[in-house]
This record gives C-alpha cells, sequence and structure tokens, in this order.
C-alpha cells in the first residue's frame, strides 16, 4: 500500500523527488547511462499549467525543480500531460511508452527515438515519485 505519492509539480515535491531519486539504486542502475533535462508540464483543459524541470546525469537527478516557462528553451525533453495521466503513471498504473502510444501523454520537444533507449530509466524516475515516504531500493 502506497503511503502519499509525491506531487511532482510542486515546490517540496520536486525536492523530494530528487532525494527520492538519488537513495534509489534502481534509478541510478536504469539511468547510469542518461545525461539530459527534462521538463515534465502538467496541463488541465481549463488551461492551467504547472511544470517542473529534472536534470539528470551518470544515475543522479543533479537537479529538480518547478520549471518555469523558459527551461522550454533549454530542455532536451518536454514531455506533456494531464494531471490524471501524470498520477496514472506515478501510480504505475500505465507506462510512459503505452501513455505515450495512446496520445496521453505527448513529446512536445524532443526526438522519440532519442527517449526510447531510456524508456527504463524513465519509467524507475516516476516510479521513485511513487514511493511517498517509503524508502526506494
Amino acid at each position: 500500500l502506497l503511503r502519499m505519492a509525491t506531487d511532482l509539480f510542486s515546490d517540496a515535491g520536486a525536492a523530494r523527488w530528487q532525494s527520492l531519486l538519488n537513495r534509489s539504486t534502481r534509478f541510478a542502475d536504469a539511468a547510469a547511462d542518461w545525461s539530459g533535462s527534462l521538463l515534465l508540464v502538467e496541463e488541465e483543459s481549463a488551461g492551467a499549467i504547472r511544470r517542473t524541470w529534472v536534470r539528470i546525469g551518470d544515475g543522479k537527478c543533479l537537479e529538480a525543480r518547478p520549471g518555469e516557462a523558459s527551461d522550454f528553451a533549454s530542455a532536451e525533453f518536454v514531455l506533456t500531460a494531464a494531471p490524471r495521466v501524470w498520477q496514472a503513471l506515478v501510480a504505475a498504473e500505465t507506462t510512459p511508452a503505452m501513455a505515450a502510444m495512446t496520445g496521453k501523454l505527448k513529446l512536445t520537444k524532443g526526438e522519440v527515438f532519442a527517449l526510447i533507449p531510456h524508456a527504463r530509466a524513465a519509467a524507475e524516475l516516476l516510479a521513485a515519485a511513487a514511493l511517498g515516504d517509503e524508502t526506494p531500493s
């Protein structure tokens, strides 16, 4: 039973997520050969937008913070989804690949073929957020 999943799009949630990622051996292993930056965008149908900036290097989360509109320019990948889709991803009810194939998760910047080799790392990135107060493995 999961306690409280991390809100990826809040100030405290981004800091907590970074801490969880950096304690996760599964993330470290999956992201060992990945260096890059992501801007995650939560977009509601009413137009409200929240963003989180994530920078990864050599199996570590080097930075996780609330994102700014200006981060779009420097992000290697920008992923956009509705709040319920992000919640489903964090809860592992779907995978990033499945959400992308069904059009629920959109790659709005970056090349899909550059992201594919990092699919397992992306899944572990989201899995760490689901841990809440639990200790990652």
